[in-house]
């Protein structure tokens, strides 16, 4: 069971990383279309879920009631240097890609 709970995790985290990159890209570029729209909605889904939660994954304690030393993301296969980081990292994409998109609304109601 843990080794589904880390699966599980690791798909989870790959997932939600993808969708705060694609969410910067679409901003970068100026797009607003659905993509965006739905990477948007993971992005701010897990910041919500995160933050509410104690700034600890759900599936932590999970993890850890089923044996884990640590049901952290190092848990996932990441250096624990690398995975202290990922709320600041991830936090700061989601940042960046809500200042592109806001910027680029900005500009196109300006015309």
């Amino acid at each position: 069971m843990l080794r589904i709970i880390k699966a599980v995790h690791t798909a989870a985290f790959a997932a939600i990383s993808g969708a705060l990159v694609v969410f910067a890209c679409e901003g970068v570029r100026g797009r607003h279309g659905r993509l965006a729209r739905a990477a948007a909605s993971i992005g701010f889904a897990e910041s919500i879920v995160f933050a509410s939660n104690n700034q600890v994954c759900p599936l932590t304690p999970l993890a850890e009631q089923l044996g884990a030393a640590s049901g952290s993301v190092t848990d996932i296969y990441l250096p624990s240097r690398v995975s202290r980081r990922i709320p600041l990292v991830g936090g700061g994409v989601l940042i960046i890609g809500l200042v592109a998109h806001v910027a680029t609304w900005r500009r196109s109601r300006e015309r």
